[in-house]
């Protein structure tokens, strides 16, 4: 006796059935067996059908039309192997049957899904002239996965999978990996007895740390998972499937952290979580932009990307769909946007690719999204590929990978691995800044708001901000721009910092701010004011820090400032005092163009006399040109 565990779908194709005047046998008993096999199909009694098409063919072994039947059969349980035994025999027991070309197309799916894609090539073009017109573009997409892989099996990428200690790998199954952007902070999800949770290591002394519950407060006896964290570590989206009022099978959540706690989890509302499944999150460097999968109505294919971002009033927009270069009518999942805000990584087996869930990326462009690239083999394969999680540096990639144990059972172990030159030059890397936040005066650490403003773009791209015990920050800046960085706090002169990574890539670097209280006698340089060589003109750069500057003296309207101006010692002495005293006299003009009470503002040129650092290098002669305010 045979039992198929299995939903039976009634699978007596159209085109078959037009065709039963053409069966491949004359044999009566073939045929009385056959049309036996095709009612207890019908009437869905699965042992019958299989009986009788065996009995079919041991009457007749070259009856094709059998074979298919029976091809189907196994395909429903599973039995893939024989199901292509049964189709390949449906295929070439005749010259041309009823069932020559569908039968192509079945076991020409079936190698594409096992990865023996030559006879997948052969057999899918051999099923060409049966195709649906309602069906062309997807099986035409069928063909080109088999030529694509034929060819990337020929330039493989150069990677070694390392799995993460087993002090990281220590679950039933670990999967969907994420970094923080100073890549000490690892956050995945672990499950254990059929339940998932999200844990942590920390990566200490040149190792990963055993993994703890990330929070008592965000994992619960029901399954948390597939989490997403901001550059600094401290917001967190999470899905919980269960165990918490929501608004669908699963939901999305939202916690903060502050010092060492993480805060209450909050269902991140109507605007992202729908009546539908939602998960795999990503979240932007700065927190601000979410990206997701969800199978709502207004799906283009079966689960889709969308996103959402914080609006001015911190509220979360009504999500949206991210459109068809990304999506597909297939399953489009895992989107993980790079640190660099840019680049997107997401699976999708809709995309010409390896067959099956395959790992792509795209970049946005001036808010359009480019084509979608396969990332290749082997990182793609025949099987199954989701979640890659690139690092910040765009050194390291971290996925799931699942491989047979002792116990025959497939276990996802979250592996590391480096990314060749090939890949890596095809995105561009950030580097991490990350410090502390203190009061100049008393020491103490305290929180702020930083802005990242492109000098290029002149706009505010990201916005940050330090613990509010801690005082930390982290923050990731993009190669190619020129940034001007404020930190700022009610009752402080703000912080200014300029970083140019329009000629060259950076590094990461460790910076402590100190912030100047507002009151008599403060000062603080303005480094993001620019002059061309020799002039005093200001450049339109510089408007973006003026501003600033205007909007904090409104502010502070008791407070009269100098405004002095300063030079290196290239040049004679009497020309650059000069320099420096017109360069003075701009920022001051542009203030009172702005309204400031020409009263309360004074400039002051001071030449080479009053140099931070000696100018005996070309970067000390840099911070020696500069613009100071001083409170007075």
């Amino acid at each position: 006796m045979r039992y198929f565990l299995l939903l039976f779908v009634l699978f007596v194709c159209n085109s078959h059935s037009k065709a039963q005047n053409a069966l491949s046998s004359t044999n009566k008993k073939a045929l009385e067996a056959y049309q036996k096999g095709l009612k207890a199909l019908q009437e869905r009694n699965i042992e019958m059908a299989f009986n009788e098409f065996e009995e079919a063919i041991e009457k007749d072994n070259l009856f094709a039309e059998p074979y298919f039947h029976l091809a189907k059969l196994y395909e429903q349980s599973r039995q893939f192997g024989n199901a292509i035994l049964n189709y390949e025999k449906a295929v070439n027991t005749q010259e041309k049957s009823s069932v020559t070309e569908i039968a192509s197309q079945q076991v020409g799916q079936l190698y594409l899904k096992k990865g023996d894609y030559p006879k997948a090539l052969v057999y899918l073009e051999k099923g060409l002239p049966a195709v649906a017109v309602s069906n062309q573009k997807r099986y035409f997409a069928r063909l080109e996965s088999c030529k694509f892989a034929l060819k990337s099996l020929e330039n493989p990428l150069k990677i070694t999978p390392v799995e993460l200690p087993k002090t990281v790998n220590r679950f039933d199954s670990q999967y969907f990996p994420v970094l923080s952007a100073d890549r000490e902070t690892l956050i995945f999800t672990g499950q254990q007895d059929k339940d998932e949770n999200l844990y942590q290591s920390v990566f200490k002394d040149s190792t990963w740390s055993v993994p703890v519950s990330i929070s008592d407060k965000i994992n619960t006896l029901e399954n948390e998972g597939t989490a997403s964290i901001s550059a600094d570590g401290r917001t967190l989206v999470f899905t919980s499937c269960g165990g918490r009022r929501g608004f669908g099978s699963c939901d999305l959540f939202i916690a903060y952290k502050e010092g060492n706690d993480w805060s209450a989890p909050q269902n991140l509302g109507t605007n992202i979580n729908s009546g539908e499944w939602e998960s795999q999150p990503s979240l932007s460097a700065d927190g601000r932009t979410l990206y997701f999968v969800s199978d709502r109505r207004g799906s283009i294919g079966k689960r889709d990307i969308w996103v959402s971002q914080l609006d001015s009033t911190n509220t979360w927009t009504k999500a949206i769909n991210l459109g068809n270069t990304i999506n597909t009518v297939e399953d489009d999942l895992s989107p993980f946007i790079h640190a660099n805000g840019k680049t997107l990584f997401f699976s999708s087996e809709g995309h010409v690719g390896m067959g099956g869930l395959d790992l792509f990326f795209a970049e946005n462009q001036q808010g359009k999204w480019s084509t979608p690239e396969n990332l290749g083999f082997p990182l793609n394969t025949h099987e199954d590929q989701v979640a890659l999680f690139i690092s910040s540096d765009s050194k390291k990639a971290y996925y799931s990978l699942e491989r047979n144990q002792d116990d025959k059972i497939r276990r996802a172990k979250i592996v590391e691995i480096t990314l060749p030159e090939s890949l890596h030059a095809k995105f561009k890397p950030t580097f991490f800044l990350k410090g502390v936040v203190t009061d100049a005066q008393t020491k103490q650490k305290i929180s702020a708001n930083i802005e990242l403003v492109s000098l290029k773009e002149k706009e505010k791209i990201g916005l940050f901000t330090a613990d509010n015990q801690t005082g930390i920050y982290t923050f990731v800046l993009t190669a190619g721009n020129e940034y001007a960085i404020f930190v700022n706090k009610k009752g402080y002169f703000f912080k200014s910092i300029n970083v140019d990574l329009s000629q060259q890539i950076g590094t990461d670097k460790i910076l402590n701010i100190s912030l100047e209280p507002i009151q008599k006698n403060a000062k603080e340089i303005l480094n993001n004011i620019f002059f061309d060589t020799g002039k005093w003109e200001l450049q339109p750069a510089s408007m973006i820090e003026l501003d600033k500057l205007t909007l904090l003296l409104n502010e502070n309207k008791g407070l009269p400032i100098e405004v002095s101006g300063h030079t290196d010692d290239v040049g004679k002495d009497a020309e650059n005092l000069i320099l420096s005293q017109k360069r003075a006299k701009s920022v001051r003009d542009y203030l009172v163009q702005k309204g400031i009470n020409p009263a309360m503002v004074k400039s002051e040129g001071y030449g080479k006399t009053k140099p931070l650092l000696p100018n005996t290098s070309a970067e000390n002669r840099k911070l020696n040109r500069r613009i100071e305010i001083k409170f007075l």
